[in-house]
């Protein structure tokens, strides 16, 4: 999280940081400070994380017998993978 310090120093885990430095700090550590001193600091810019893309995650199949399930080459669809 990029902050503005707004206070005269601070002890953070970038080092003293003094008034007017612009640093990117861990968004848990700028909140434990700005709990004690609520002045401390100006949030310049909120990361957005973008939205993690949800894979199907797929398996092996398996036959009745728990062996593995080979893929039929005459057929479009691999049936050797299943979805999860």
């Amino acid at each position: 999280m990029k902050v503005l310090v707004k206070d005269r120093s601070i002890s953070t885990s970038k080092g003293i940081v003094k008034i007017g430095d612009e640093v990117d700090l861990p968004e848990t550590e700028v909140k434990k400070i700005m709990v004690l001193k609520p002045t401390a600091f100006e949030i310049l810019k909120a990361e957005v994380k973008p939205a993690k893309k949800s894979t199907a995650k797929k398996k092996r199949a398996r036959n009745e017998d728990g062996t593995l399930k080979a893929d039929d080459p005459n057929t479009p669809e691999n049936e050797a993978w299943e979805d999860a």
